[in-house]
């Protein structure tokens, strides 16, 4: 129903914010240069072959998820985004009806390995949980049409990845209230990002899932296609 506007709150700012790996394994990757960045991270993202049953969409970041993520930086602590050597998305890979699904991901690549560590450090911090869940509630209810509201709660959640020590996982689950002349219908709406890092890259999956939690199955899948491609294309 609203998978497409809500898959949008689910990507802002949160690449740089989940991030994996101890601090040993990111020394030891290869360095990416300011030159090679927005490449390396490109083939890093989720691609339409990734999710063909999915329709694919642009994915755009507005001057309004500029200012939210500006904001959500300030408030974690970490690597400020004008100082990314790139910071890529994916288009948003979108359907079937009538159980809306949502996909999309993020790639940034920090100026070095100390950024990624020190941002692992700040979302490790129990502050960082307060200052997602503001922002994404904040951005959800901004999301919707006008007369919908919503209540929403932000909750840590573990998942594996393939050759990945350490992965982050935030879960959104929000219960989003339409208005349809005198009725109110309830719909329960859920918003995963999953986040892991390779050395300067960091990387993260979005699934938004309305009714019922996203696939388990399908972001472990996801998370280990883009874990395998980092690793092809850092070295």
């Amino acid at each position: 129903m609203h998978g497409h506007a809500l898959s949008r709150v689910a990507g802002f700012g949160l690449a740089a914010l989940l991030l994996a790996g101890a601090t040993v394994a990111l020394a030891a990757s290869p360095t990416i240069t300011h030159s090679k960045a927005a490449a390396v991270a490109s083939a890093i993202n989720l691609r339409h072959g990734d999710l063909p049953t999915l329709q694919q969409t642009p994915n755009p970041t507005t001057p309004q998820d500029k200012r939210q993520n500006a904001q959500l930086t300030a408030c974690v602590g970490e690597t400020p985004e004008d100082e990314l050597f790139a910071d890529v998305s994916s288009p948003s890979f979108d359907g079937p009806a009538p159980r809306s699904l949502s996909v999309s991901s993020e790639v940034q690549v920090a100026p070095s390995t100390a950024d990624v560590a020190r941002d692992y450090a700040a979302i490790s911090r129990p502050r960082a949980l307060t200052c997602v869940a503001r922002a994404l509630v904040s951005a959800l209810r901004s999301s919707l049409p006008k007369g919908d509201t919503a209540a929403a709660t932000v909750r840590r959640f573990t998942i594996a990845v393939s050759g990945v020590k350490i992965v982050f996982g935030l879960r959104l689950a929000a219960a989003v209230h339409v208005k349809r002349g005198n009725t109110t219908v309830g719909v329960p709406v859920y918003i995963d990002s999953i986040g892991f890092a390779n050395g300067q890259a960091e990387i993260t999956l979005n699934v938004t899932s309305d009714l019922a939690p996203p696939s388990a199955s399908l972001e472990s899948h996801l998370a280990d296609v883009m874990a395998a491609r980092a690793r092809s294309a850092i070295g």
